[in-house]
C-alpha cells in the first residue's frame, strides 16, 4: 500500500512538472507573440510616419511660389483704344502687351526675337490675368504705373527651389545660361523671391504647374463626403436598429445579416466599378465626382455602419 502511495505521489509530482513546463512554455510563447504583435505594430507606425513625413518634407515647397516684380504702365492705347471703358474691351485687351513692355523697360539690352521670346517665359501666363482682373475690377487704374508683384514661370521656380542644376550642360536643363543670369540678377535687386502661394489653395487644376491648386479637390471632397454622410448615417442607423430589435428571426433575416457581412469585406474597388457600371452606365447619372462617388461612398460605408 505504502509503494503504491509512493507511485501515484511520484506520477502526482512529474504530471505536476510537466503541466508547470507546458504553462511555462505555453506564457513564453505568449510572450514572444505579443512581443512580436508590439514589434510589428511599432513597425508599422514607424512607416507610416516615415511615409507622411517624406511626402510633407517633399510637398513643404509648394506651400511657396516664385513671384516677379514689375512696374506695369496700364496703356490707354493697348486697353481702351476707344476711351469708352466698355468691360468686354477691357476682359479681351493684350495684357500680355503689358506684361512684356515691363520686361524690356527693365532689361533695355535684349535684343531679338529668340531672345525676347526668352525674356518673355520668365513670367507666368496667369499673370495676364491678374492685370485683368485689376483692370476690369478698377478701369481707373487706366493710364497709370504700377508695381506689382506677378506669378513667374514654373522653370524659374524651379530655379529658386533648387530643383534645377546649374552645373549641367545647357541642353539639358529648360533654363538657358542668359535666362539664369537675368533670374539672379533680379534676385540681387529684390525683384524676384518667393512668397506664400496663396493660388494653391484658391485655383483649380491647370496644365501650367504654377497655377494648379487643390481648391477643385477641397471642394469636391467636402461635397462627396457630405452626400454619403446624409444618406449612409440614416440609412444605415434606421437598418441596424431594425435588423436587431424589430426584424423577425427567420431565414430571409439570416441570409440578410449574413450577406450585410459579406459586403463589409468587399474591396472597394468593386464598389467603384459597380457605381461606374449601374449609376453612370445604367441610369445615366451625370459624371459629377461628389454626386456618383457620394453614392458609391454610401454603398461602401454602409455594412460597416449597420455591423458597428
Amino acid at each position: 500500500m505504502s509503494n503504491t502511495n509512493n507511485v501515484a505521489e511520484r506520477s502526482a509530482k512529474e504530471t505536476q512538472s510537466l503541466v508547470q513546463a507546458s504553462l511555462a512554455r505555453r506564457y513564453r510563447a505568449e510572450r514572444r507573440f505579443r512581443a512580436y504583435g508590439l514589434a510589428a505594430v511599432l513597425a508599422g507606425i514607424g512607416f507610416v510616419v516615415f511615409l507622411f513625413g517624406t511626402i510633407f518634407s517633399q510637398g513643404l515647397s509648394v506651400f511657396q511660389q516664385s513671384y516677379v516684380k514689375l512696374t506695369i504702365q496700364y496703356d490707354s492705347e493697348t486697353i481702351d483704344p476707344s476711351g469708352a471703358r466698355d468691360p468686354d474691351d477691357l476682359v479681351t485687351a493684350d495684357y500680355q502687351a503689358l506684361i512684356r513692355a515691363a520686361l524690356r523697360e527693365r532689361f533695355p539690352t535684349v535684343e531679338g526675337r529668340p531672345n525676347l521670346r526668352e525674356l518673355y517665359a520668365l513670367v507666368s501666363s496667369a499673370a495676364s490675368i491678374e492685370l485683368q482682373r485689376r483692370v476690369v475690377e478698377d478701369p481707373t487704374v487706366i493710364g497709370q504705373r504700377e508695381t506689382l508683384w506677378l506669378l513667374a514661370d514654373d522653370t524659374v521656380d524651379m530655379l529658386l527651389k533648387d530643383k534645377v542644376s546649374r552645373t549641367a550642360a545647357e541642353d539639358e536643363r529648360r533654363l538657358s545660361d542668359q535666362q539664369i543670369g537675368w533670374i539672379d540678377e533680379l534676385v540681387r535687386e529684390d525683384r524676384l523671391a518667393l512668397r506664400f502661394n496663396r493660388a494653391f489653395f484658391s485655383n483649380g487644376d491647370s496644365r501650367d504647374p504654377e497655377q494648379a491648386g487643390v481648391r477643385g479637390a477641397l471642394i469636391g471632397s467636402a461635397l462627396t463626403l457630405l452626400i454619403t454622410l446624409l444618406l449612409s448615417f440614416p440609412i444605415g442607423v434606421g437598418a441596424a436598429v431594425y435588423l436587431e430589435e424589430f426584424a423577425p428571426r427567420n431565414r430571409i433575416t439570416d441570409i440578410i445579416e449574413v450577406n450585410i457581412n459579406n459586403l463589409a469585406a468587399v474591396p472597394s474597388i468593386v464598389f467603384g466599378l459597380l457605381g461606374l457600371a449601374m449609376f453612370i452606365g445604367v441610369f445615366g447619372l451625370p459624371r459629377s465626382a461628389p454626386l456618383v462617388g457620394g453614392f458609391v461612398l454610401t454603398l461602401l460605408t454602409l455594412p460597416t455602419i449597420i455591423i458597428a
